[in-house]
């Protein structure tokens, strides 16, 4: 059985808010790191670079699936 690291974990259920500006997405997500973890200091620059990466990764597979298809019916 394969066990998730922590990135893995919180990948699955990251949540991103795209009505802000990608610093606000990064942000948002490097205080939830920062939550996660406690609320311990001294790793602000880890979380950053963490929240970072795992938005970025969301937006990029947001766009290699496209756009959303329309449940409209073609004419």
């Amino acid at each position: 059985m394969k066990t998730k690291t922590p990135h893995q974990a919180a990948a699955l259920v990251l949540q991103v808010n795209e009505n802000v500006s990608l610093e606000e997405q990064i942000a948002q997500r490097a205080h939830e790191l920062w939550l996660q973890r406690g609320r311990k200091h001294g790793s602000d620059l880890t979380d950053w670079l963490q929240a970072e990466r795992e938005v970025n990764e969301w937006h990029q597979k947001r766009l290699e699936a496209g756009p959303p298809r329309s449940k409209l019916p073609s004419h």
